[in-house]
């Protein structure tokens, strides 16, 4: 566990430290603001101190999000009614009642700790995912990768993609954590019986 958590804590780093480099490349280049497709930047003006400040912010707080899943974090393993499916426990998980799965997509979770705990182990992942997808973005584009102009010549519009794949495998590893925990909630309720 201490080792997976620094591990990961490390590649973060490591990711974001990329995407900065390959941000650099465009942002100090004449016009380099304008072109910036960063939401701070575009919409809001941010330079690249204010970038600097926000990304020590967020690595911080979704290490801090990470640190509280991986050590903190425990799992509730006795619920009423006992949850038979992944969505019940998913349910109970957040609501305290097995039938509000769907309310997972759209709604703040009555119990915050286990919302911060699965948001440490999700986010942490997928800013690993999006600031490597964000560095081949920007060096394919600035070095003219041959490669990557072929895929945007196809897609059209790359961030579309980029943004699915940030999407999806937040939803993807989200599900992985509520799966892990539910079998060891199932493997639990197997022993006690036994």
């Amino acid at each position: 566990m201490k080792l997976n958590f620094i591990l990961l804590t490390v590649f973060l780093l490591f990711a974001r430290g990329c995407d900065f480099y390959s941000t650099s490349l465009w942002f100090f280049q004449e016009n380099g603001m304008q072109d910036e497709m960063n939401p701070l930047s575009r919409f809001l003006g941010i330079g690249w101190n204010g970038l600097i400040i926000v990304n020590i912010l967020l690595v911080g707080g979704i290490t801090a999000l990470h640190y509280f899943a991986s050590f903190r974090y425990k799992a509730k393993t006795s619920f009423q009614p006992k949850p038979d499916s992944i969505w019940e426990y998913a349910s109970q998980l957040y609501f305290g009642v097995p039938d509000r799965f769907l309310s997972v997509f759209f709604r703040l979770p009555k119990h915050k700790e286990v919302f911060l705990a699965h948001m440490g182990f999700v986010m942490v992942r997928v800013l690993i995912i999006a600031s490597f997808l964000a560095t081949i973005h920007n060096c394919g584009q600035y070095f003219q990768w041959g490669v990557y102009q072929g895929f945007r010549e196809t897609v059209g519009r790359p961030l579309y993609v980029i943004f699915a794949v940030i999407g999806i495998s937040a939803f993807f590893f989200h599900m992985r954590f509520l799966s892990k925990e539910f079998q060891t909630y199932r493997r639990l309720q197997l022993t006690r019986r036994g």
